[in-house]
């Protein structure tokens, strides 16, 4: 904001001595500005002002700056170049120029080195701004026209027609160690950031896993690497985040890396080769029937006889565990002597099974009663086990009992019972 305007100064010591009286007020209270701070630009024509030389050292002489046009109508009274400090505000650096209605030019009141000890500058962007008046003496309303861009790094300047586009960008990458990693494992995570200016600005990483934060932010080092630690939970795939906040942002961007992490339920740095293998079948079935004539005792009344079966041994080693079923059948007993005419039919004869001992899963068949139905139509059963049962030795016997129908002539009969044993049963 302009006040009451003081003499155009002159170049050289003299415009020196008045440009740091000038900025006396600004400088107070030890105002200083690191850098360039990012604001729009106030120029409505960039590059219609240039200055000369348009490169060199701060140190050097104070250069000259020229405009390619006028000034706009109604604003040709007069006009001053001007620096656009950081907070915004705008400080005069050359005298004043009367009647501008044609291109002008001029010389800055000092080298670019005094400017910035002046306004308390450091390094980087500002904006040049040619600031025409509707009236004299920088009189009257004010108009800020033609623009150029001042850019310092050290002792050295550079001018350009456009202005800085913004912060510079930054990039962040993530890695994370091991990948894939097991459940409950840990897991390391390695951030890396770079600006699009070559430089690794200072800032943090917040590392996030699905979205949680993993800690606190992470100061990254002078090379723009920050690192931290987590655990792997559930198996599946997790996002891991990391994201960096440049200290200033003024200067830079933020950016966001991101890692796509595999956690498996098992050892991720282990294998498996499958191996086969054919058993062979070995052991063997086997029943053995006692030898020797079965007598049956008849009773008192020889209304029926009584006997115990010859044991039966059944022994199954076999390692397919197919199963077995032993049966008996009784056929017709034949009468001889004094009873040579007459016969029994096998289904007089019935039992009821048992055992002197029994293999793994093996179970005893029903009683059979005499004559209802009795052995001699229909097998009955001795014991059997189903598959995959029957292993083992198995020691088998049975009560026999023969009904002797009054029928029959007195004598004696001779039978036989069948034994037969199935080597598979469901």
């Amino acid at each position: 904001m302009e006040g009451k305007k003081p003499k155009t100064p002159r170049v050289g010591r003299l415009a020196r001595a008045a440009l740091m009286t000038a900025v006396a007020t600004a400088t107070a209270g030890a105002l200083v500005f690191s850098a360039g701070a990012a604001h729009a630009a106030v120029g409505k024509n960039p590059g219609a002002v240039s200055i000369s030389p348009a490169s060199g050292t701060t140190t050097g002489s104070a250069p000259t700056y020229a405009t390619t046009i006028a000034c706009a109508t109604g604003f040709q009274g007069s006009a001053v170049f001007r620096i656009v400090l950081p907070s915004g505000a705008e400080q005069s650096i050359a005298g004043a120029t009367n009647s501008v209605t044609a291109p002008f030019n001029g010389t800055l009141s000092s080298n670019i080195s005094t400017i910035q000890a002046a306004f308390g500058l450091g390094d980087g962007t500002f904006e040049l701004v040619v600031v025409c008046f509707s009236q004299a003496s920088l009189g009257g309303t004010a108009d800020p026209e033609m623009d150029e861009f001042l850019t310092v790094t050290g002792t050295n300047y550079t001018t350009s027609a456009t202005g800085p586009s913004g912060p510079a960008t930054t990039t962040t990458n993530l890695s994370a160690q091991p990948s894939p990693v097991q459940t409950g494992g840990t897991i390391t995570l390695t951030a890396t950031e770079s600006a699009s200016d070559g430089t690794n600005p200072p800032g943090s990483i917040q590392f996030e896993s699905g979205g949680t934060a993993i800690g606190t932010p992470v100061a990254v080092s002078s090379t723009g690497v920050a690192s931290t630690t987590t655990t792997a939970g559930a198996a599946g795939t997790v996002t891991l985040s990391a994201i960096f906040t440049p200290t200033d942002t003024t200067k830079y961007s933020g950016s966001t890396g991101t890692f796509s992490e595999t956690v498996t339920a098992t050892n991720p740095n282990s294998g498996s080769e499958p191996i086969s293998v054919t058993v062979p079948s070995t052991g063997s079935f086997t029943l053995t029937v006692a030898t020797g004539t079965v007598n049956l005792t008849p009773n008192a009344a020889g209304t029926s006889a009584a006997g115990n079966l010859n044991p039966v041994t059944v022994s199954d080693t076999r390692n397919t565990f197919p199963g077995w079923q032993v049966t008996g059948q009784e056929g017709t007993f034949t009468g001889s002597g004094t009873a040579a005419a007459g016969t029994i039919s096998g289904n007089q004869l019935g039992w009821t099974p048992n055992d002197t001992s029994l293999g793994t899963g093996v179970t005893l068949g029903p009683t059979v009663a005499p004559a209802s139905p009795g052995l001699g139509t229909t097998a009955g059963v001795l014991a059997q086990a189903h598959a995959p049962n029957g292993t083992g030795t198995s020691v088998l016997g049975a009560a026999l009992n023969l009904a002797i129908p009054a029928s029959a002539p007195a004598g004696p009969y001779a039978g036989t019972l069948t034994i037969t044993a199935i080597t598979a049963f469901v």
